[in-house]
């Protein structure tokens, strides 16, 4: 168990859902669709009613919606691809309260880092387009599109840091993730301000943060409480 400042009992690793926890893609989700509708068929469309749904989603998902044929949702696709790669870069955001709670977290000597389900070449062109560059040690992603893998990921990333399970956290979205991050030994939590199924899963999980303000005060009292009793 590492020590923040000597004497504060803390992780010694942090690896968060690049995707969903760091970095707010809805902005950049609507761009892409819309543009691609207008580029398509001529005309605007406001694509702002799906977004919450949707835009965690395949592509072809909200575009079967939209598009008047399979052939014009093929060529959207194809459109928001390319756009998502480049000019919607400059929508992405980072959720709010995200920078303050990484610097909070850094000035504790926690070391951060991150997995991503996109290709590794664009998870990076996005760290450094948010300015996420200035607090994540490494990136863990695919070399392309392929299945989600986070076991592997979060194992990348502990590689990298030196770290073990039993000495870092996790923190995601997806309760599907929460779970394997604990089968292999990591504290997990759930970040709450990023998940859009609280129906669909349990309603107080234990692990749960509701804002990323609450992110140090939160792993600080818990491993203060590890280190107070130790199993």
């Amino acid at each position: 168990m590492g020590l923040a400042g000597g004497n504060r009992p803390h992780p010694r690793a942090i690896i968060f859902d690049l995707d969903r926890c760091l970095i707010d893609s809805r902005n950049a989700w609507r761009y892409c669709v819309e543009e691609s509708i207008a580029s398509t068929r001529g005309r605007r469309i406001d694509a702002s009613a799906l977004v919450d749904e949707y835009h965690v989603r395949p592509w072809r998902d909200a575009l079967s919606v939209l598009a008047e044929s399979h052939e014009e949702a093929v060529r959207c696709e194809h459109l928001c691809r390319v756009m998502f790669e480049r000019s919607a870069m400059k929508k992405l955001l980072v959720h709010e309260g995200v920078g303050m709670a990484l610097d909070s977290l850094r000035g504790e000597r926690i070391e951060l880092g991150a997995i991503s389900r996109l290709p590794h070449a664009l998870s990076i062109k996005q760290v450094q387009s948010t300015g996420l560059d200035r607090f994540l040690a490494v990136v863990a992603s695919s070399p392309d599109a392929g299945a989600w893998q986070p076991r592997e990921l979060i194992e990348r990333c502990l590689n990298f840091l030196e770290t073990t399970a039993l000495d870092s956290a996790f923190l995601g979205a997806q309760p599907g993730d929460i779970v394997v991050a604990s089968s292999m030994g990591l504290r997990p939590y759930l970040g709450d301000w990023a998940t859009d199924d609280r129906e669909e899963r349990e309603e107080d999980p234990t692990q749960a943060i509701s804002m990323p303000a609450g992110v140090l005060e939160r792993v600080m009292n818990d491993w203060a409480y590890l280190a107070r009793h130790p199993s």
